[in-house]
C-alpha cells in the first residue's frame, strides 16, 4: 500500500514538475523535447484520474452539472459518468444515468491540479428534464474514467451531496385560449351526415365505374369482404354484457382475433362469454362489420356498378341491421338491464375491478355510429329501431364523456402527464363528435370541440387536444414524459424521447415499445384526427385550414410523416443515414414506417396541391391496397 501511495505521488509530482519546466523553458525560449521527454520516461503510467462538481443549476431553462475532471498529466479530456443514489464502486452499485465529457476549456488553476498546459478538462453536461422528474431529490454521483493506463476510475469530489432538482416547467407553454376555429354548426336534416354525405357517395360511386381506377380495385375488396362475411360460421346474435373490458374490444371493437397482446382471449373463452352457439363462432370486430356492410348497400343505391353475382344490398342491409340490434339491445349491460357505470362495472381478466379503458369501447363506437348513419341514410331502419339504437348511442355518449374525464384526471395526476395527449383521446374525441353529428346535437358536438359547456364537461376537447398533440414551428417538447432508459434509441424501452421536435410531429406515448407502435401511434392518431376532421367538415367547421398558436395544421403533420415514406420507405426500416432527410428522425431509428400510406392518401385527397404529399400517391396507393377495407376512410384519396 506504500509503495502504491508513493508511485502516486510520485506521478503527480512529474506532471506538476512538467507544467512547470514547460512553463520555464518556453519563457527562456529554449527546446523543450528532450527534457519533457525525459520526464514523460521518468513518469511511467499516467497518473490519478482528480476533479470535482462545482454546481448544479439552471442555465437558460436547462439543469446543467458543471465541474472538472482530468487524468493527471495527460492532454486529452476524459469521460464524465453520471449515476444515481450510489457511486458505481459500492455494494449495492448506483444506477448509471448518462454520460458526458470534460472537453471545455479550463482556468489556470485546473492546468496545475491537472499536471498539462492548454487542455480542456472543464465540463457542463445538460440533464435532460426526463432524467429529473425520474430521480429528483436523489443524491448524483459523478464518475471520471481514466484515458490510460489501469489507474482506478474515480468519484469526484462533491459527489452524493449533490440532489437531482425537480425538472424546470415545460418549455412548450400551451396558452389557456387557442386560436379560434372557422366555422359554425349547420343542422344536417338527411342521413349520412357524420363521415360521408349522399354527395359523398354519389362521388365515389362515379369514381367506382371508371374501369381500372383505385376505387374500382377498392371496390372489388369490399365485396370480396361483404361475401365473406355472409358466409361465415358466425353467430352475429351474440354478444357481451360481462364486466371483462376486453372482451368488448374483441367482440364489438376490432376484427384481428389476436388484439392487444397482453390482453388476448382464447376462443373458447370468447364463445363462452358471449353465448355463442354450438359449431359456430364468435363475432370479431361486430361494429366494424356492421359498419362495412353498410357502406357497401349505401354504395349500391349511390349507383356503384354491382359485379355479377354480388351480394343484394337488402341481405347486406338485413344483416347489418340484425348485428347492430344484437349488440344495442343486449350487450354491455349490468344485472339490471342497464348499460355498465364505467367506473365501478368494469373488470380484467381476472375478474379484478379496473377502470375502464374508454378507448376498448370507443374504437367500435365510431364503426356504429357509422352503421346506424347509413342505414338510416337507406331507410333500413324502422322508428322502433332507430329509437333503440339512438337510446344505446345517447348513453355511449354519456358513457365515453365520464369515463374519458375521468381517465384525463387520473393522467393528470400521474407521473408523466404529457402522455395524456395521445391517440387514445383523440379516438375518445372522434366517438364523441361521431355520437353528436348522429343525432345532430349541436350542444353535445360544441361541448365535444370547445369544452366550454359546464353542464356537459370535457376535460380534454378538440380544441386542446389539436394545440397539445401537434408540434409546430419552433416548438419545444413536452418534457413530462417517460424518461430514456438508454441513451441508444434501439435499445430505450417502452419511451424515447429527444431535445428537439420537428413542425408537424405527433406526440404520443410508448413510441418506442415495439418496431411497428413507434410510428403507429403517432400515425394513429393522425388518422383520428382526419377522421374528426371529416365529421367537422360536414358540419360546417374548417379544421383542415386550422392553425393551432405554433401554427401546426393537419397538413404540416401529414407533410411530417410523408418524408418518412419517401426515404426509407412504406414498411421500411428507419435508420440513421436513410432518414436523415427527415427532422428528428433519430427518435424512429430501428422502427418501421407503419400505415403512412393512409396518411399520405388522406393527405392527398384533402391537400392537392401539396407537392410533398402527392408526388407519394402512387407508391400509397400499391401499398394500402394490400389492406384491409376501412368503412370510415373509404373514398377519402384521389382516382
Amino acid at each position: 500500500m506504500m509503495k502504491k501511495a508513493c508511485s502516486l505521488s510520485y506521478r503527480f509530482l512529474f506532471a506538476r514538475v512538467r507544467w512547470w519546466c514547460l512553463r520555464a523553458l518556453r519563457a527562456l525560449g529554449v527546446g523543450t523535447v528532450c527534457l519533457l521527454l525525459a520526464l514523460d520516461v521518468a513518469q511511467g503510467e499516467a497518473g490519478t484520474v482528480v476533479g470535482r462538481i462545482d454546481s448544479l443549476r439552471l442555465v437558460g431553462g436547462q439543469y446543467q452539472l458543471s465541474g472538472w475532471a482530468c487524468q493527471q498529466g495527460v492532454h486529452e479530456s476524459i469521460d464524465i459518468q453520471i449515476f444515481v443514489d450510489h457511486s458505481a464502486f459500492v455494494r449495492p452499485p448506483g444506477t448509471f444515468v448518462l454520460k458526458g465529457i470534460a472537453d471545455l476549456p479550463n482556468e489556470p488553476a485546473v492546468d496545475r491540479m491537472c499536471g498539462d498546459r492548454g487542455g480542456r478538462h472543464r465540463f457542463a453536461i445538460d440533464i435532460p428534464n426526463q432524467i429529473l422528474d425520474a430521480y429528483r431529490g436523489r443524491p448524483l454521483f459523478a464518475h471520471g474514467i481514466r484515458k490510460q493506463g489501469t489507474v482506478t476510475n474515480a468519484v469526484l469530489a462533491s459527489a452524493g451531496t449533490v440532489l437531482f432538482p425537480a425538472p424546470p416547467p415545460p418549455s412548450r407553454t400551451v396558452p389557456e385560449t387557442f386560436p379560434p376555429l372557422a366555422g359554425k354548426y349547420a343542422s344536417g336534416a338527411q342521413h349520412p351526415r357524420v363521415f360521408i354525405t349522399q354527395a359523398d357517395l354519389s362521388d365515389v360511386a362515379a369514381r367506382i365505374n371508371r374501369p381500372g381506377s383505385f376505387s374500382a380495385r377498392r371496390f372489388a375488396r369490399l365485396v370480396e369482404r361483404v361475401e365473406a362475411d355472409l358466409a361465415a360460421n358466425i353467430d352475429w346474435d351474440a354478444t357481451y354484457s360481462g364486466c371483462d373490458i376486453d372482451i368488448y374490444l374483441h367482440g364489438f371493437s376490432i376484427e384481428p382475433r389476436g388484439g392487444y397482446a397482453s390482453e388476448t382471449r382464447p376462443e373458447e373463452q370468447l364463445d363462452t362469454a358471449m353465448g355463442v352457439r354450438p359449431g359456430a363462432q364468435a363475432p370479431a370486430g361486430a361494429a366494424v362489420v356492421a359498419s362495412r356492410l353498410a357502406l357497401y348497400a349505401a354504395l349500391a343505391k349511390a349507383g356503384a356498378a354491382m359485379p355479377p353475382g354480388a351480394p343484394a344490398p337488402d341481405q347486406v342491409v338485413a344483416l347489418a341491421k340484425r348485428i347492430l340490434l344484437a349488440w344495442t339491445a343486449h350487450g354491455f349491460r349490468d344485472g339490471a338491464g342497464k348499460i355498465r357505470q364505467a367506473e365501478t362495472q368494469f373488470c380484467d381478466g381476472s375478474g379484478r375491478q379496473v377502470p375502464p379503458q374508454t378507448l376498448q369501447i370507443a374504437r367500435g363506437i365510431v364503426y356504429s355510429v357509422q352503421a346506424q348513419d347509413l342505414l338510416q341514410g337507406l331507410h333500413g331502419l324502422n322508428p322502433d329501431e332507430v329509437s333503440v339504437l339512438n337510446s344505446f348511442h345517447g348513453a355511449m355518449y354519456d358513457w365515453i364523456r365520464s369515463s374519458s374525464n375521468a381517465e384525463f384526471d387520473r393522467g393528470m395526476r400521474w407521473k408523466y402527464p404529457d402522455e395524456t395527449y395521445n391517440n387514445q383521446f383523440a379516438n375518445h374525441l372522434l366517438a364523441l363528435l361521431a355520437l353528436a353529428r348522429l343525432f345532430d346535437d349541436r350542444q353535445r358536438f360544441t361541448a365535444a370541440l370547445y369544452g366550454t359547456d359546464p353542464s356537459l364537461p370535457v376535460r380534454l376537447p378538440w380544441l386542446k387536444l389539436f394545440n397539445y398533440v401537434i408540434y409546430g414551428v419552433g416548438d419545444a417538447p413536452l418534457l413530462r414524459v417517460t424518461p430514456n432508459s438508454s441513451d441508444d434509441p434501439l435499445k430505450s424501452s417502452p419511451a424515447y424521447s429527444t431535445t428537439v421536435v420537428a413542425p408537424g410531429e405527433i406526440n404520443d406515448r410508448y413510441r418506442n415499445l415495439t418496431p411497428l407502435q413507434g410510428m403507429g401511434y403517432p400515425v394513429f392518431t393522425l388518422e383520428h384526427l382526419f377522421a374528426m376532421a371529416e365529421i367537422m367538415r360536414n358540419t360546417g367547421y374548417d379544421s383542415y385550414g386550422y392553425r393551432g398558436f405554433r401554427d401546426q395544421s393537419i397538413e404540416m403533420a401529414a407533410q411530417y410523416y410523408a418524408c418518412y415514406a419517401k426515404s426509407p420507405g412504406f414498411y421500411k426500416v428507419v435508420s440513421a443515414e436513410n432518414a436523415a432527410a427527415c427532422p428528428d428522425h433519430q427518435q424512429y431509428v430501428g422502427k418501421v414506417v407503419n400505415d403512412v400510406e393512409t396518411v399520405v392518401l388522406l393527405g392527398a385527397y384533402r391537400f392537392p396541391g401539396d407537392a410533398a404529399i402527392t408526388g407519394l400517391e402512387a407508391t400509397a396507393r400499391d401499398e394500402a391496397a394490400k389492406g384491409s377495407i376501412d368503412a370510415i376512410r373509404f373514398g377519402k384519396w384521389r382516382d
